[in-house]
């Protein structure tokens, strides 16, 4: 096994493990697997805190497999039936890191 076939498996075996770290949510209307992380965003985005701006936010770590496209700037997400606007998203090692903003409503 390689480096990126064993994070492969701890990524399915512990980080989206239902016991350990992941929830099921619906994305996009297919019930999946993910990890919503609402400090890490405001750790990542420590300037738009300084400014007030920050509410609503969260980063979300979903497998790219359980996603039919790649997210993308200014597009939206909807988690559990509420409409988030993808701040930013990146991809590592088959799992995106999604920065998002829930509309108000």
């Amino acid at each position: 096994m390689n480096f990126k076939e064993a994070v492969a498996r701890d990524n399915k075996n512990v980080f989206f493990n239902l016991n350990e770290f992941a929830e099921l949510r619906n994305v996009n209307g297919n019930n999946v697997k993910v990890v919503i992380d609402e400090t890490l965003f405001k750790e990542k985005h420590k300037e738009l805190e300084a400014e007030g701006i920050i509410q609503n936010c969260l980063v979300l770590f979903i497998q790219v497999e359980d996603l039919t496209a790649k997210p993308k700037a200014d597009r939206d997400l909807l988690i559990d039936n509420k409409k988030y606007k993808i701040l930013d998203s990146k991809e590592k090692n088959g799992v995106y890191e999604i920065d998002l903003q829930k509309y108000e409503e």
